[in-house]
């Protein structure tokens, strides 16, 4: 009857029940032990021995930082604008006029503290019963505030009372106003939940006791006193494994559970109300299912199918069956061998598909990609270059150590090493994939014209004797290393920034298209410059234009073939195809 009363019960008395679930989880970061909850999955506690921040700092820290009991030096203080709060009654202010910690975090809640809206940090230097409440409070927020009285009847009692002790003293426990009988059974309540801190005392181990694990462990006791299993009955256990905030305050949460999508649904509304924007619900070790939840987010699955069936090495092609796919509002991973990637890895690929990149994460992207290509080049001009510079100062003769053929194996090695580290944890990306259609045979004439009129890359012939077959190497190196270069690094490390086409999809000069082209241009004229003569300036000399028209012609030509066929090998192609029409122009010309 006393549950009737709204009375906590002592733990231990009267029959045994079940075991109530174990909400919270101790997970470790970069900077040590998280303490959360199942049903807070916005709010990390962290509690360490002797953290304490300036009162200048707590205000200017983090959005979504609470400090509680002298984790902050300072007066208490409520920031709403900047979301910054100290629950406090030590320092700066008269201790006797201030609820404790732990009642300063019921008003918050009672008054309306949204902890679902962001991402929330609890700080705290302690574990007294006082703190431990506090987290307690701010931990299960949501049956604080749920409409039900049930729960705060529960607990109100022990907030008060240990209030009342923490900011008074023991000798005003009548201003909790209970009435003697559970004045005399919420004591109780408190010995019962401070015994394993005052042992710890008693024994000189406080200092060096795990705070974080303390802390669960009290929670789980406070739960007990509580609830009661059938409190439960309507919960879904959800394990989130990973959540990012994707646009205009929506989140992502990729999860597991044993539970099908659609309760899984109705769980994590619950836990992040309006804000949950898309859930990809773990099914089993590779397998997942994904949900729209908000129809109004700017885009929808399909961008996030085609950004993950390019990062996704378990992904196939555009011609295979085994990719990422379903409608608008429910989808799934790869059938035939699932997934390849980590959940952290899958919330960050759907952050990229829902929230566009800034234009200085682009602009930090091109810089990255074109940075990349220009230290490949450069490190083989070196290599080229340099033991011949060597060699003059110690009175030897000046000029290349190595052949332009010899130049091209050396770049196609670094290029391909480098493509191949890269492009194997995400081959969608950078075209390591089988070609997937024929639509990029339209783009074949506009790729030989634009190689006629100088745009491929063709070595010079040696000036120092070589092996006879070096030179044909060279020839068919130094095309590939191009198009390894500039469609498979350069324009792969763009893909994720902007849009491109698709197989079979609409045609399009993508951003990626038209940057690696004039990349390609720009080395193209430095490798045929007099002072390098490395390619060969096939038309109009050195000085012409041109080649350099010619070079942005076919570098457009061959990227957006190797876009619509998803694979690099068809830009290798058309590269191999535009040399041979050059090389036999001259040839076909005489017979005309």
């Amino acid at each position: 009857m006393r549950e009737a009363e709204g009375r906590v019960p002592l733990p231990g008395r009267g029959a045994a029940e079940p075991a109530l679930p174990d909400r919270y989880r101790i997970k470790r970061d970069d900077t040590g032990a998280v303490l959360t909850c199942v049903e807070a999955p916005t709010v990390s506690v962290r509690v360490q021995h002797g953290f304490t921040v300036t009162a200048a700092a707590a205000r200017s820290a983090a959005p979504g930082s609470v400090f509680l009991d002298g984790a902050a030096q300072g007066e208490p203080f409520l920031d709403p604008k900047r979301e910054v709060y100290n629950l406090d009654h030590h320092e700066a202010c008269v201790r006797s006029f201030l609820l404790a910690t732990c009642e300063q975090a019921m008003v918050l809640v009672r008054k309306g503290l949204d902890l679902r809206k962001r991402e929330w940090t609890v700080y705290a230097n302690d574990a007294d019963l006082d703190t431990v409440l506090a987290i307690w409070v701010l931990l299960n927020h949501l049956r604080l505030d749920d409409g039900s009285t049930e729960t705060r009847a529960r607990v109100m009692p022990l907030v008060r009372l240990q209030g009342v002790i923490d900011a008074q003293g023991l000798d005003m426990q009548d201003m909790s106003a209970l009435p003697p009988e559970l004045l005399a059974e919420i004591q109780a309540c408190i010995d019962e939940l401070r015994e394993p801190e005052l042992a710890l005392k008693r024994r000189g181990r406080w200092g060096e006791s795990d705070l974080v694990g303390y802390t669960a462990d009290r929670l789980r006791a406070i739960d007990r006193l509580v609830y009661s299993p059938t409190h439960f009955d309507d919960v879904t256990d959800v394990e989130q494994l990973a959540r990012v905030e994707i646009t205009n305050g929506s989140v992502a949460v990729v999860c597991r559970s044993k539970a099908g999508i659609y309760e899984v649904e109705r769980q994590l509304r619950r836990l992040h109300g309006k804000r949950l924007g898309v859930i990809v619900l773990r099914t089993g070790a590779a397998t997942y299912t994904l949900r729209q939840v908000n129809p109004y987010l700017p885009t929808s699955l399909e961008r996030f199918y085609t950004h993950l069936n390019l990062v996704d090495p378990g992904a196939g092609g555009h011609r295979s069956a085994n990719r990422w796919g379903g409608s608008t509002e429910i989808g799934g991973s790869p059938r035939a061998t699932g997934t390849r990637l980590a959940p952290e890895e899958i919330a960050r690929v759907c952050q990229q598909a829902f929230r566009p990149p800034a234009l200085v994460q682009r602009l930090r992207r091109i810089a990255g990609a074109a940075l990349g290509s220009a230290g490949i080049l450069l490190a083989a001009l070196a290599s080229a270059f340099l033991p011949g510079l060597i060699g003059r100062g110690a009175g030897a003769p000046s000029g290349l150590a190595a052949s332009p053929a010899q130049f091209s194996v050396l770049l196609v090695t670094l290029g391909g090493a480098l493509l191949l580290i890269r492009g194997l944890r995400a081959p969608g990306l950078y075209g390591l994939r089988r070609p997937a259609g024929l639509d990029w045979c339209i783009l074949l004439p506009s790729a030989i014209f634009g190689a006629l009129a100088g745009g491929v890359w063709i070595p010079v012939p040696a000036t120092t004797p070589v092996p006879g077959w070096l030179e044909p190497l060279g020839v068919l190196t130094l095309p590939l290393a191009a198009e390894v270069i500039f469609r498979g690094l350069l324009h792969g490390g763009l893909v994720a920034s902007f849009a491109v086409q698709e197989c079979g999809g609409p045609w399009l000069l993508s951003c990626p298209v038209i940057l690696s082209a004039g990349f390609y241009a720009l080395w193209g004229a430095i490798l045929r410059h007099p002072a390098i003569s490395l390619t060969q300036a096939t038309t109009g000399g050195p000085d012409s234009t041109l080649p350099l028209l010619g070079a942005l012609l076919f570098g457009a030509a061959a990227g957006m073939a190797r876009e619509r066929s998803e694979s690099i090998a068809v830009s290798i192609l058309l590269h191999w195809i535009g040399v041979a029409a050059v090389l036999l122009a001259p040839y076909l010309g005489s017979l005309v």
